[in-house]
C-alpha cells in the first residue's frame, strides 16, 4: 500500500510538472538566446527573435551584393534599451538617437534607426522586416552601403493597453 501511494504521488507530481512546463515553455522559447560573434570579436547574446531579425537583414543585403552587418555590443545595448524604454514609458518615438548611441558607448561616424511594434503575430520578425522593406524611410537604412554594424532590440510588453506587443529597434552605424 505504501508503495502504491508513493507511485501515485510520483505520477501526480510528474503530471503537474509537465503541465506547468507546457504552460511556461512558450515564454522560455521567446527568451532563448543565441551567441553571435560581434564586430569587436566578443560574443553578443541575442534573443532568438533578435537573431531572426539580424538574419533577415543580412540575407536581404547579401542578395543585393551588400556587405553583411555585424552586431556591435554598444549598438545592441542601445537598441534593446530603447525598445525596453518605449514599453516601460508607453511611447513610440526615436528621440535623440545620436546622443543615445553615444551614451551607450558607440562612437559613430554615421547612424540610422528603424523602430516598429506589433502585437502577437504582427510583431514577428518577418512581419516587421517586411513592413520596413516596404517603407521609403526604413528601407534605406536596411540597404545603406554606409552601414557596417547593427544592434537589434526586441522587447515584449504592454503598449497603450495592448498586451503581448513586441517593440523593435534596429540601430545601424559605422565608426
Amino acid at each position: 500500500m505504501k508503495y502504491l501511494v508513493v507511485v501515485f504521488a510520483s505520477v501526480c507530481l510528474a503530471f503537474v510538472t509537465a503541465l506547468g512546463v507546457s504552460l511556461v515553455e512558450p515564454e522560455r522559447a521567446e527568451a532563448a538566446t543565441v551567441g553571435v560573434k560581434g564586430c569587436t570579436g566578443t560574443i553578443v547574446r541575442l534573443a532568438s527573435v533578435e537573431k531572426q531579425m539580424l538574419d533577415l537583414h543580412n540575407r536581404t543585403r547579401a542578395s543585393r551584393g551588400l556587405s553583411r552587418l555585424c552586431v556591435h555590443p554598444a549598438l545592441q545595448k542601445a537598441a534593446r534599451a530603447h525598445s525596453a524604454d518605449m514599453i516601460r514609458r508607453d511611447y513610440f518615438a526615436h528621440g535623440n538617437t545620436g546622443a543615445r548611441l553615444r551614451n551607450n558607448g558607440y562612437r559613430w561616424r554615421t547612424y540610422g534607426e528603424n523602430i516598429a511594434y506589433g502585437s502577437g503575430a504582427l510583431g514577428a520578425p518577418n512581419r516587421i522586416f517586411n513592413a520596413w522593406m516596404k517603407s521609403s524611410s526604413h528601407r534605406p537604412n536596411i540597404l545603406g552601403r554606409q552601414y557596417r554594424e547593427i544592434g537589434v532590440g526586441a522587447v515584449v510588453g504592454t503598449y497603450k493597453g495592448t498586451r503581448n506587443v513586441t517593440m523593435w529597434t534596429a540601430d545601424f552605424g559605422s565608426r
